[in-house]
């Protein structure tokens, strides 16, 4: 997770680790896309075919729990499910589709107007849940400047509602300590 810069809360960063599939703390996506990539960063797929069969079945149970959560409501849900797409794409080595995933996490976060800080009102506590849901948007400012610069991408212009906010709102600068 931290080697991908997806950000959980200790609960469910517990259930993760124990592959909790129950879907009552983490949904079971994130447990068999962990699995699926977490193989490809350590080298492993190519080994035997007996990991190979492994890796399909995780990824099988990955694709197949991404369709879920495109069936609820939850629309942080549908960008953080698609940023662990995208990164295992990016890793795959699958840029044209990374991409196109892109576009689509993006397009969720505008259609459910996705924000690091609410409208109106005092912004909330810094509490597990804000530091995710400010972690996806983040990401996905990352993965679209990432796709530019490493990998011959488009321009990022699709984030540039929430960089700006996450830029004048958040008012993110560098601190400098003078000794």
């Amino acid at each position: 997770m931290n080697k991908l810069g997806m950000y959980f809360g200790a609960k469910k960063q517990d259930a993760l680790f124990r592959g909790d599939t129950s879907n009552k703390v983490v949904n079971r996506y994130f447990i068999y896309g962990f699995q699926a990539i977490g193989t490809h960063i350590c080298d492993a797929p190519d080994e035997s075919p007996a990991m190979v069969r492994l890796v399909a079945g995780y990824s099988q149970k990955a694709w197949e729990t991404l369709i879920e959560i495109y069936r609820c409501d939850d629309q942080k849900l549908k960008v953080k499910g698609l940023l662990l797409l995208l990164y295992s794409l990016t890793i795959g080595g699958f840029t044209a589709s990374a991409k196109f995933y892109l576009s689509k996490a993006c397009e969720l976060i505008n259609a459910g107007n996705l924000r690091f800080l609410p409208v109106y009102g005092r912004p909330p506590g810094l509490s597990d849940q804000v530091r995710e849901d400010a972690a996806v948007l983040s990401q996905a400012i990352y993965l679209e400047n990432y796709l530019y610069l490493a990998l011959d991408g488009p321009p990022p212009v699709k984030t540039s509602r929430i960089e700006r906010e996450f830029r004048q709102d958040l008012q993110v600068r560098l601190i400098r300590c003078r000794v």
